[in-house]
């Protein structure tokens, strides 16, 4: 698109941002995705400073804010102690989402400092984007790749778009619940389960996951801290592996499983308890399989496909005692059971 030459001039576009401030605040109950551990904000807007792009974001914050959502706005959340390097760099590395608020102005004058500590921070492919455009003007190559949203017209035709890319595909968690899921592991397991976990918790899936070496409190009891997750939680993943069937699951969970939604996942080769015979497991030992996109699902709670190659049931190998080698009958993704 064109850089209009005249962006001073009142136009359509700017009379629409000027009216966004007449928008009326929202009755609309919370309906923000909850935060993971780590993250402070939803989105953080990039834009250019003075009006009418000032008006328009803080319009559209304040609407997103009655809505729950947390929003880092500039000047508005600066830390006074910080330059504006060191907060951009904080904001960065602290929020879900940036909302890109793209102007001529903009383009002229904020978006290379953004670009340059977005360059520096190293770490793009953990970034969200939202470019949203609100006036006619070049779009940065940096941002020609990302879908954007038109706001340059009334905002009944791209409000949804909007808010549902800041919703993103997250499922909700009730009231009570602080967690989407907790990892039941053994402690030699704990390194699988920490990478698994920052791939859930990254911005593009932003579930939130309980993981016992991150948030158990020092001081409480094991049993009284796996009480708590489980009740916490909506689901329970079952990190199984011959470590853990040894320890944790006949500690905590083989008598009380059937008691809260479980997705059990095996990670090493090991004979399945008998109790989880007809039981849909996700299997997780070998590499090339599409296994992680089967656990995103179970947690968000879609449908699984039955004739999907990753699932297979456990009853047949159970009953003739063969322990699970990828070498000797690949199991795509799953295996057939539901968890506690």
């Amino acid at each position: 698109m064109d850089i209009n030459p005249n962006h001073n001039q009142v136009t359509m576009e700017s009379l629409e941002r000027q009216r966004a401030m007449a928008m009326p605040r929202c009755d609309t109950p919370s309906d923000a995705p909850p935060l993971p551990v780590g993250k402070d904000y939803h989105a953080f807007f990039s834009f250019h400073g003075e009006n009418p792009d000032y008006n328009w974001v803080k319009a559209v914050t304040r609407e997103l804010e009655c809505r729950g959502f947390k929003c880092c706005v500039f000047p508005r959340d600066l830390d006074a102690g910080k330059s504006l390097s060191n907060n951009i760099k904080s904001v960065l590395t602290k929020c879900l989402r940036i909302v890109t608020v793209l102007s001529s102005a903009y383009i002229k004058n904020e978006w290379s400092q953004l670009e340059m500590e977005i360059i520096s921070l190293g770490k793009l492919e953990e970034l969200v984007f939202i470019p949203v455009l609100i006036e006619p003007c070049d779009i940065p190559p940096f941002l020609k790749y990302y879908r954007y949203i038109n706001a340059t017209t009334a905002k009944e035709t791209w409000w949804n778009a909007f808010h549902e890319q800041m919703l993103g595909n997250v499922p909700p968690l009730p009231p009570r619940k602080k967690h989407h899921v907790f990892f039941a592991h053994t402690s030699s397991d704990t390194k699988w389960v920490n990478d698994i976990v920052k791939r859930l918790e990254n911005p593009v899936n932003s579930i939130v996951c309980c993981f016992p070496a991150r948030d158990f409190k020092p001081g409480a009891s094991m049993q009284e801290s796996v009480d708590s997750a489980i009740k916490r939680s909506l689901r329970v993943v079952l990190v199984i592996s011959k470590n853990f069937l040894a320890n944790e699951w006949k500690k905590y969970f083989e008598k009380r499983f059937k008691q809260f939604k479980t997705i059990p996942i095996i990670i090493s080769d090991c004979n399945l308890p008998i109790v989880l015979d007809d039981i849909v497991c996700i299997d997780a030992r070998n590499s090339g399989t599409d296994w992680f996109k089967v656990l995103l699902r179970a947690i968000k709670e879609e449908d699984l496909n039955a004739d999907d190659d990753t699932v297979t049931s456990t009853s047949q190998f159970i009953r003739e005692e063969v322990i699970f080698t990828p070498a000797a009958e690949p199991m795509a993704s799953l295996s057939t059971t539901s968890f506690i």
